[in-house]
């Protein structure tokens, strides 16, 4: 995954917060490890809530963890508490100013949305193959005796007709 789709999924969901929500004024810096690798910041300052692609010098918290970790806190796959707990994510800084992201992640509503939309996808994209007919039902034969042979009904048994 690259630095630009980290960061942008990452925005569309703390864009979209609700402002009313969030206290006080603050600055998280995110360091992205591992495969698309960098660095974003999301401030709220003067009741205006800004993502950008840049270091944040006076920031409250430094935010530690791979793109895909950062992508999850945001689509509330958990909360930055149990992030922390389960050492998925570091926290540098102001622990509990930090908290003021899961106010920003998607709530509960916006959540199962997009989980629908991702089953959706899913099932959408995943063929099922059609379903096989049932065999026809097997005639008695007769010999050139006109007799009837045995036939075979189900696999590995036979039956007299």
């Amino acid at each position: 995954m690259t630095y630009e789709k980290i960061f942008a999924d990452v925005k569309k969901v703390y864009s979209k917060a609700d402002k009313s929500k969030l206290c006080g004024d603050f600055a998280f810096q995110f360091n992205i490890t591992g495969e698309g690798g960098g660095a974003f910041y999301v401030a709220f300052r003067g009741g205006i809530l800004e993502v950008a692609p840049y270091d944040y010098v006076d920031k409250n918290a430094l935010l530690i963890a791979s793109g895909e970790d950062f992508i999850k806190l945001a689509n509330s796959r958990f909360t930055l508490q149990e992030a922390v707990d389960n050492g998925i994510i570091q926290v540098e800084g102001d622990f509990n100013m930090a908290l003021e992201l899961d106010k920003m992640a998607l709530s509960g509503s916006e959540k199962k949305d997009a989980e629908k939309k991702l089953k959706k996808g899913i099932s959408s994209t995943k063929k099922t193959p059609p379903a096989k007919k049932a065999p026809a039902a097997a005639k008695p034969t007769s010999n050139a005796k006109g007799a009837i042979d045995t036939v075979k009904t189900i696999p590995g048994e036979e039956s007299l007709v």
